[in-house]
């Protein structure tokens, strides 16, 4: 029995704390993963960015032209690429960046569309990536 004593002896290993504290570090670091995802801090694992409208809009004619122009607040999380303006039946392309954070935009409004003065009216800006933003804007004259 000393021969096979002497072997467990001479072979070389993690003791059972080494390999106790391995593991709890591993927990904790699984863990501070799990929780960061659930809590937002690490970001969102998607790569496509919400964009809403911050307030109302306003809308105002660009000169005396026929022609207007919206202007709004849009906050986005990453960056987007407003690539088209609808209103009242009217569709336009433009292309308008957007940076992460709070972003004051003007975009000119279709050619056609004629606003009330005092009206709101509910504009959809289409993004790059399909999806599209409803921003109610108000027309006023000066």
């Amino acid at each position: 029995m000393k021969t096979i004593n002497r072997k467990r002896r001479n072979q070389k290993g993690l003791s059972g704390a080494v390999t106790a504290l391995i593991l709890v570090i591993a927990s904790v670091a699984i863990a501070i993963v799990v929780v960061g995802f659930v809590f937002g801090i690490f970001g969102a694992v998607t790569s496509t960015p919400s964009v809403t409208a911050a307030g109302t809009g306003s809308i105002s004619e660009i000169g005396n032209t026929g022609q207007y122009t919206l202007t709004v607040v849009l906050d986005s999380t990453g960056s987007a690429t407003v690539v088209s303006v609808s209103v009242d039946g009217y569709t336009t392309s433009v292309s308008t960046a957007l940076s992460s954070g709070n972003n004051l935009i003007s975009i000119t409004l279709p050619t056609g569309f004629t606003p009330t003065p005092g009206q709101t009216y509910t504009i959809d800006l289409g993004l790059n990536d399909g999806q599209s933003v409803a921003v109610a804007a108000v027309y006023t004259t000066t």
